[in-house]
């Protein structure tokens, strides 16, 4: 099943949802019960694909200035971070080796200065997302060096109205499929029909498509998302 790359605005994709469903369309997310529900469902379905993998669409860099003597640093972003990908120093060639938490808490036993080569991930900060520690401890000759991280964003918390012409970063023909799956299952209050089925089955088929659509096909950046309904035969 082909996927486009088109995206929807939340008013966008809730008048489409109602298209489908043989329902008038409206220019207020607030114009009936089932439009305002709709706000929710896009939420949910945004939620959904956002933890099903790493979206191109969400890709973000930014760079954070190196201090001597700090070892822990944050991204200045107002959005939710989904994760950390990979994060290099303009002083050195290559990346900063991610190290697991327990590994960093032993490697910094013994506290040494220099260039950092090393980061992990400790804890979250007041909006939740993460606090970064670098290993070793900048050097004042590291001092105004940039640290660039490239990180995966999550899609806000829509909200109905105000939100109503923010566009949904994901595919629009996934949202869609997936919100026409939740309206399907509250319309049989939460018992999974055959209607629910096909289009709960057509939502994870698209949702693999699309994430696959931004793969190279060579070297290290090969990656295979498998099917949900797929299994195996003797």
């Amino acid at each position: 099943m082909g996927v486009g790359n088109i995206q929807y605005t939340v008013l966008q994709t809730v008048n489409e949802v109602q298209r489908k469903l043989d329902l008038q369309v409206t220019s207020s997310l607030l114009s009936n019960k089932l439009a305002t529900l709709m706000v929710d469902y896009i939420n949910d379905v945004c939620d959904d694909l956002a933890d099903f993998g790493q979206w191109q669409e969400t890709v973000v860099t930014s760079n954070v200035t190196c201090v001597s003597g700090q070892t822990d640093y944050q991204i200045a972003t107002s959005a939710a971070i989904e994760n950390i990908k990979d994060m290099f120093f303009s002083q050195r060639r290559g990346p900063l080796r991610y190290e697991t938490l327990d590994t960093f808490r032993v490697l910094t036993r013994v506290t040494i200065t220099g260039t950092p080569t090393q980061y992990t991930i400790i804890g979250t900060n007041s909006a939740g997302n993460p606090n970064i520690r670098v290993r070793p401890t900048p050097a004042a000759s590291e001092d105004g060096g940039l640290f660039s991280i490239l990180y995966y964003t999550r899609s806000p918390r829509y909200i109905a109205q105000s939100d109503a012409n923010t566009l949904i970063p994901f595919p629009a023909r996934v949202v869609v499929q997936g919100v026409l799956a939740k309206v399907a299952l509250g319309e049989s209050q939460g018992t999974p029909t055959d209607k629910y089925t096909n289009l709960w089955n057509g939502y994870m088929q698209m949702r693999k498509t699309a994430l696959n659509r931004y793969k190279g096909d060579t070297g290290w950046n090969i990656s295979f998302t498998p099917g949900m309904t797929n299994r195996w035969r003797r």
